[in-house]
């Protein structure tokens, strides 16, 4: 070959120096959705939409940037759904009522964007293979320390109702949860409109931070930070006094202690004793004697309207349903019909009942794959890693999807952009940190 055509074959200076710059801002991007995700759902998309954008320009540059994974295919399954819900929706006579509802969709897109953004740093030749691993743990210690923010507002709302946007001048009406059964108390909302967005945003990556922190060989200070965070946000979400989160909490702590080769043998009494320590709290205790003494009738009979809507959407759309993110608005005149005096009206709290109601059987199948192939993803990466910190990343991200998945039965957690993206944090960056190394550096798919 000439000396030319060598010279024109290598990458030139300059565009070498702007790939370099698009992988900073990618990995910006990233850091910048960690930092914000407990705190400020407008700082999460902001990130997504840095760490995009900076995709978006490698690939114009030439660059391959889509980083595969097995989050591809439950990802785009479920989007490809929604998506054709909404022309059956439309040719059963329910188009789409708005841009932003037809497209809530899209935050479940957002762990593919952060698993690129990350492997797209270390995929230039000569750069070590375990350097989206160092990212991955960076980005994680970045979301432990934000997540110290909520878990220690969540104390001060507790026991003032202070909302912290409001006092920021940030939010024009003060945000209360109060608690009926348990008068002068709040429930924990953090930064969020509600507390159970705050629940189900710090369940999922506390999930893999403490599984890391017990399982995973990294350095003493981060495994302190680690542990730290994520008993912070544990209490946290004991704090927003949601029944359910308290379920699945216990639900995913069983999950990392007893599959994990260290603590399997304590998984259960400390099961057991954190149950105990929840229940000394005064908040806990009273709620559940509500429940007992009430057989919960007073405080469901919401769900009780819910459903009985749901179900009539159901009937009357029952293969094509009324089209994805449109309930909230068709089942309108099902309300002022069958249940005029509900106050709670959105979706069915009950995601697979939500799924029929929206897409029929299609959409209903997709979110039940959705959850099986996320399940399987882990559970298989987590049995055929040998090392431990992609064993523990493994674990930590089955722990998450399997509370999630458990919620998604009482909640309509992926309608909320704060759980959709707590979750899809979560399962990213157990994805890469789970990444096997192959020979010769190379990486593969968990």
């Amino acid at each position: 070959m000439a000396d030319g055509e060598v010279a024109a074959a290598r990458p030139a200076p300059r565009s070498l120096g702007l790939e370099r710059a698009l992988e900073q801002l990618a990995l910006l991007g990233v850091l910048t959705h960690a930092a914000f995700l407990p705190i400020s759902v407008a700082g999460m998309q902001i990130g997504l939409a840095l760490a995009l954008a900076a995709l978006l320009g490698l690939r114009l540059a030439g660059r391959p940037v889509w980083a595969h994974s097995g989050l591809d295919l439950p990802c785009l399954l479920f989007c490809g759904a929604a998506v054709a819900s909404l022309a059956l929706g439309t040719l059963g006579g329910s188009p789409p009522v708005g841009w932003h509802e037809a497209t809530l969709w899209r935050s479940l897109l957002s762990p593919l964007v952060v698993v690129s953004a990350m492997e797209v740093g270390g995929a230039r030749t000569g750069r070590p293979s375990t350097e989206p691993r160092r990212l991955a743990l960076l980005a994680l210690t970045v979301w432990a320390c934000a997540a110290l923010v909520p878990s220690v507002v969540a104390w001060l709302q507790f026991l003032t109702g202070f909302d912290p946007l409001h006092a920021l001048g940030l939010r024009r009406e003060t945000v209360h949860a109060v608690v009926p059964v348990y008068p002068e108390h709040y429930a924990a909302v953090g930064f969020f409109r509600w507390y159970q967005r705050l629940a189900h945003n710090l369940l999922p990556p506390l999930c893999v931070a403490a599984a890391v922190a017990l399982h995973g060989r990294v350095g003493r200070r981060q495994r302190a930070l680690f542990l730290v965070a994520s008993l912070g946000a544990a209490a946290a979400v004991v704090l927003t006094l949601s029944r359910a989160a308290w379920v699945t909490l216990l639900l995913a702590g069983f999950v990392v202690l007893v599959l994990g080769r260290s603590t399997r043998r304590w998984a259960l009494p400390l099961t057991l004793a954190t149950a105990l320590a929840m229940a000394l709290h005064p908040g806990v205790r009273v709620r559940i004697a509500w429940l007992v003494e009430n057989k919960g009738y007073d405080i469901n009979r919401d769900r009780e309207a819910i459903w009985k809507v749901c179900r009539a959407v159901v009937s009357d759309h029952p293969l094509t349903g009324v089209g994805f993110g449109n309930l909230p608005v068709r089942s309108i005149p099902y309300y002022e019909r069958l249940a005029p005096e509900g106050k709670l009206r959105a979706w069915c709290h009950d995601s697979f009942l939500t799924a029929w109601a929206e897409g029929g059987p299609l959409l209903c199948a997709a979110l039940l794959a959705y959850w099986l192939l996320l399940l399987l993803l882990f559970w298989r990466s987590f049995r055929r890693s040998g090392e431990a910190l992609p064993r523990a990343a493994a674990l930590g991200g089955l722990a998450g999807v399997i509370a999630m998945f458990a919620t998604s039965f009482v909640h309509d957690t992926l309608y909320a952009s704060e759980a959709a993206y707590g979750l899809g944090f979560a399962v990213a960056i157990a994805v890469v940190l789970a990444r096997s190394q192959g020979p010769a550096g190379a990486t593969g798919d968990p």
